[in-house]
């Protein structure tokens, strides 16, 4: 109505400007009427259509549909997850939101980025190896934060009586280890150390439950291994620590090969709220784990169906267990890993693990 209103009125104003003042002819005045009527007309109809606030005004973006299950992923392998899962703390800062929590788990991080890839879950952890095959394969996911942890947990063990005494002595040995894991990449990185190459041992792709047995007989001549596995063979059998990530790295282990948080891309472009949340509970948990690691034992033990002395030594040299900010200076050590396996033909492409589109470089920490 009010539109309609001031369209007469325009009409009425520009009338009488025109009689007063004589400007045209009868018929002039007619045909300029008719396209002075159209103009408006079509204006108007163009405000209608423009928001009312302002004219200025920059498109809105389209809403973020509403949060109400947040689906996490877990794996054995990353503490904080699990412990963040057993004492319930997420859901805990969650529910005054709304929101419920469900959790899935995987049995590595090559199907848990799989399980990402296809909505399952929006937010996991796992080894950055996973990352880099993932990343090779054009999987769908973004690393949000980098774990830090045991130095000591990944390590190349030999039987107590072996002949090998140094990692030089490696040479024609059979080495067992998971293709494409983190201990692959660990082996590359010691045998170069000492002058040798990928070549000059003899690999044995076997996972954790082939290998024990394997080792155990004398079949394997040295056994790159992780924790809890490495605590418990350790135990188990008479074993010696032949090298470990400080061994090969130094003072960069803890970056070298860090785990990493994972979250799925719409997720953190929707909700970067709930994933400060989530990584703010993750931190927590280091701390508490850090500071109570025999309480952190007896949780995870119940967990993973370990026993008690195990997890405590995993516990005890769990190192500092922090959350990261990804950074250049996190994404180096994967980088490196990323061309080792692109040299040993084990990923089919070269990446570029700094990518923005695979990581969540924040302003400011959570």
């Amino acid at each position: 109505m009010q539109s309609k209103n001031m369209f007469s009125g325009l009409i009425n104003q520009f009338l009488a400007a025109i009689k007063k003042r004589s400007l045209f002819q009868h018929h002039d005045i007619k045909t300029f009427i008719l396209f002075f009527v159209i103009s408006i007309a079509f204006n108007l109809a163009i405000a209608s259509c423009t928001p009312s606030n302002s004219a200025n005004a920059p498109a809105q973006q389209p809403q973020a549909p509403k949060l109400t299950v947040l689906k996490m992923g877990h794996q054995k392998g990353m503490a904080l997850l699990n412990i963040v899962k057993a004492q319930g703390s997420l859901e805990k800062r969650l529910q005054p939101l709304g929101i419920s929590v469900t959790w899935n788990e995987f049995s590595s991080t090559a199907p848990l980025l799989d399980g990402m890839g296809v909505g399952a879950i929006v937010f996991g952890g796992g080894g950055g190896t996973g990352s880099v095959f993932a990343q090779a394969g054009d999987k769908s996911f973004v690393r949000v934060a980098a774990g830090t942890g045991s130095t000591r947990g990944s390590a190349i063990l030999v039987q107590e009586n072996s002949p090998i005494k140094t990692l030089s002595d490696l040479k024609g040995k059979k080495v067992a280890f998971a293709k494409g894991s983190g201990q692959h990449y660990i082996i590359v990185r010691a045998l170069e150390k000492v002058g040798l190459k990928f070549s000059d041992i003899k690999p044995l792709y076997l996972t954790p439950a082939e290998a024990l047995p394997a080792f155990e007989r004398g079949d394997i001549d040295a056994w790159l291994i992780w924790d809890p596995y490495t605590a418990e063979t350790e135990r188990k059998l008479r074993t010696r620590l032949l090298a470990d990530n400080s061994t090969v790295f130094g003072d960069k282990a803890p970056l070298e090969s860090p785990s990493f948080y994972y979250a799925a891309p719409d997720f953190v472009r929707d909700h970067p709220d709930i994933l400060k949340t989530i990584l703010q509970e993750l931190e927590k948990a280091g701390a508490w784990s850090r500071d109570n690691y025999r309480d952190s034992a007896k949780l995870l033990s119940k967990l993973y169906k370990i026993d008690l002395k195990t997890m405590e030594t995993v516990e005890e040299r769990g190192g500092q267990r922090q959350v990261l900010p990804v950074t250049d200076e996190v994404l180096s050590g994967l980088q490196r890993m990323a061309d080792t396996f692109y040299e040993l033909k084990i990923i089919p492409k070269k990446i570029d693990v700094k990518d923005k589109n695979y990581n969540w470089f924040p302003e400011q920490k959570w």
